[in-house]
């Protein structure tokens, strides 16, 4: 299959303050090469992308791309609003902890595993993919619950990352975790696919690693390559349950 037939699914959960230094900027350089090669690449976690909507809305290919994030974003915070919560609720204890003390903070960080490519299309969960690029698909910010939407609406794989550690996988999709520092790395090598914290230390760039994630997503796709969630056997599948979480 040539590979603009690739479409994958971009996570992050387990945050902390080298997520949108690393391992999210890295991501992103191989969100555009997949999306310069004709594949497609799946940004999800809406809560996550509050206060870059103005920078995500700028960047869709057609007004009605833009209106559909922007109105989908406001119906999600009404229904958050409705029930006494807010998108300012999203940062957990852990991402806090390690640096990530608000939600513009944290989404600043997360939008950037979308790269720099025009938004084709956005999507309300469950909708299936039908346009190549760049896609923005209305999900919690739940892991699994994210990993599992994406994988219903057709991604080939997915990138997740990582600062804290996470075991998440996905029955239908292979999850690869990537590293934000060399620490995790090296605590908790089971689950752990690629570790962008050299980009921390110097000893690698933005662009090696994002690279090098496209190797390793070209070689999982062609069954070349295991990701150590299959190894683990971590099948993990939940629907949203939208009145219920965020």
């Amino acid at each position: 299959m040539p590979l603009a037939q690739l479409s994958v699914g971009l996570e992050c959960g387990g945050s902390d303050g080298f997520s949108g230094l690393s391992a999210n900027p890295a991501i992103g350089h191989f969100s555009d090469l997949l999306v310069a090669l004709g594949g497609t690449v799946l940004l999800s976690e809406f809560p996550e992308l509050a206060g870059c909507e103005n920078n995500l809305a700028s960047r869709c290919t057609e007004p009605k791309v833009a209106e559909r994030f922007l109105s989908l974003m406001r119906a999600y915070e009404n229904r958050l609003q409705a029930d006494g919560n807010c998108f300012g609720d999203n940062p957990s204890p852990g991402n806090i902890r390690d640096g990530l003390i608000t939600d513009a903070i944290k989404s600043a960080g997360a939008a950037r595993k979308g790269g720099t490519s025009p938004i084709e299309d956005v999507l309300d969960f469950p909708e299936p993919i039908t346009h190549s690029g760049l896609n923005l698909l209305c999900t919690p910010g739940g892991d699994v619950e994210s990993t599992t939407a994406m994988a219903g609406s057709g991604v080939t794989a997915m990138l997740f990352s990582t600062g804290l550690g996470t075991p998440t996988g996905n029955p239908v999709a292979p999850v690869l975790k990537v590293s934000t520092n060399t620490e995790l790395a090296r605590r908790m090598p089971d689950i752990i696919d690629c570790n962008a914290g050299g980009i921390i230390t110097g000893e690698e760039t933005i662009e090696t690693i994002g690279e090098q994630l496209l190797e390793q997503v070209i070689a999982t796709a062609s069954g070349q390559q295991t990701s150590k969630a299959e190894q683990l056997g971590q099948d993990d599948f939940v629907p949203w349950k939208r009145s219920l979480t965020f």
